[in-house]
């Protein structure tokens, strides 16, 4: 009778430090789906950990771990290798965990109180204890955000949704958008700026001189 069981290797921590990622794809990409289980083993304890770190449910984040790398193992034919594999899964990763807090926070608004403005003037919009004029008030505002966040050059409207309504790291969004932290930083800063800038008028109950009346 022949023997249908797969052989299991185990390997110690240094061993799967040492692995030679390069040569497993390649062999995963001959067909050698087995070659697949090293990078598994590798790295399965950091992306479950960047997913409880998003997500701060253990059970989600079990089963986040297991979507990305069955995402990864059906994606890893395709895998071009420009750059190294843990960054390419770890893009995976980050993209399964914004697709989840979308989900779960399906419905969510950009409020005012999300945005790091640290001008003065944009304080007198908080009230522990609103009024429904006051209520009606943030609704509006809130919807002037957006138009304003939508004015944003791409780059910058980009890494602030990331930063402020996805709340990834810096570090986050520049491996995802494959970019440096400064330049990831300097998008970010130069969008408080103008966000500022398109805000102001408002709170001082001037007329906007960009199109951001209520549609």
């Amino acid at each position: 009778m022949t023997d249908t069981h797969r052989s299991i290797t185990f390997y110690t921590d240094v061993e799967l430090e040492q692995i030679d990622e390069d040569a497993l794809v390649n062999q995963f990409q001959n067909g050698d789906t087995e070659a697949f289980n090293p990078l598994v083993l590798k790295y399965q304890k950091k992306i479950y950990n960047l997913m409880y770190q998003r997500v701060r449910d253990q059970e989600a984040a079990k089963d986040l771990c297991q979507e990305v790398f069955l995402k990864a193992f059906n994606a890893l034919p395709n895998f071009k290798g420009s750059s190294a594999f843990y960054s390419w899964i770890y893009r995976i990763a980050i993209n399964c965990s914004i697709d989840f807090q979308r989900q779960r926070n399906r419905g969510k608004v950009l409020t005012f109180e999300e945005l790091p403005f640290e001008a003065d003037d944009m304080l007198k919009m908080a009230d522990s204890h609103p009024s429904p004029e006051k209520l009606l008030e943030e609704k509006e505002l809130g919807l002037i955000i957006r138009k304003a966040v939508r004015k944003l050059p791409p780059g910058q409207r980009r890494v602030f949704n990331l930063r402020h309504r996805r709340e990834l790291a810096i570090k986050e969004i520049a491996v995802l958008l494959n970019r440096s932290e400064g330049t990831v930083k300097a998008h970010l800063h130069h969008a408080h700026r103008q966000l500022q800038g398109m805000l102001r008028p408002y709170l001082r109950d001037e007329p906007l001189e960009w199109n951001g009346e209520i549609e």
